[in-house]
């Protein structure tokens, strides 16, 4: 008898443990996938989560309001300056960025089809207020960054340049920048900036100084025969006139 009420007794224990844990796989369900649910409470309060402007995601998010179509202009700001942007976290600008990106998407479009119905842009120097605040926020990131930099490295990010002489002997300007391969590995490179100078390229070295001298020489007279046409015809212009100078090629 005793044996019979111990057995019934861990049989109904382990009803209760499945019982929990049939619960606890329907409350994991209802969090791996709580769209499912039917509870409009759920969906209300999920909803409330989210903060988000209105999406139209539709071809009409290249092109500007309806209400300033046929405008001959259209009423802007200025471009962000770099010390109103200094001001803004990292999340703020990062929200800007696109923003002004979306414009400036959308201005390109805008001024494509204008073009196309030989219409007059209103206000063309948009483009150029959102591009110089696209500049503006980027050299406000990059002055984060090295500073971040700086202090955990001791180096700024952007590392600037070195000048290096190519396969003809011209000592020309290399950004630094990260490659895959390292230079004495890379066969491209090495062909491109050998390490030992050929002294059969110094006569092509010396015909590309000459040619580098004639295009700037002939440069200078375009613009002192344009200086004196310009006199000629606006007397008031004598002295007002920059004279070109001319500047010898510098040796490499």
């Amino acid at each position: 008898m005793a044996s019979v009420t111990q057995s019934l007794r861990a049989i109904s224990s382990l009803g209760g443990i499945i019982h929990r844990f049939s619960q606890l796989s329907v409350s994991t369900k209802l969090l791996k996938s709580p769209l499912q649910s039917t509870s409009p409470i759920v969906l209300t309060q999920l909803r409330s989560n989210f903060h988000t402007s209105s999406s139209r995601h539709d071809l009409m998010e290249f092109f500007d309001r309806k209400e300033v179509w046929g405008h001959s202009s259209i009423l802007v700001g200025r471009p962000w300056r770099k010390d109103e942007l200094r001001l803004k976290s990292n999340q703020d600008l990062h929200k800007l960025w696109y923003v002004l990106l979306k414009e400036r998407n959308m201005l390109l479009t805008m001024e494509a089809e204008y073009k196309r119905r030989q219409e007059l842009f209103p206000n063309p120097e948009r483009i150029e207020k959102v591009e110089e605040s696209m500049e503006n926020l980027q050299d406000v990131v990059t002055e984060r960054d090295n500073a971040i930099s700086l202090l955990e490295n001791g180096e700024p990010v952007d590392k600037g340049g070195y000048y290096v002489q190519d396969f003809l002997g011209r000592t020309v300007y290399r950004r630094r920048i990260e490659y895959a391969i390292p230079p004495n590995m890379n066969k491209m490179y090495r062909l491109l900036y050998p390490r030992v100078f050929r002294k059969q390229n110094m006569k092509y070295l010396a015909l590309y100084r000459e040619k580098i001298a004639k295009k700037r020489y002939a440069a200078h007279m375009r613009a002192k025969e344009r200086n004196k046409k310009l006199i000629a015809k606006f007397p008031h212009l004598e002295g007002k006139l920059e004279e070109p100078t001319f500047k010898e090629p510098e040796v490499v």
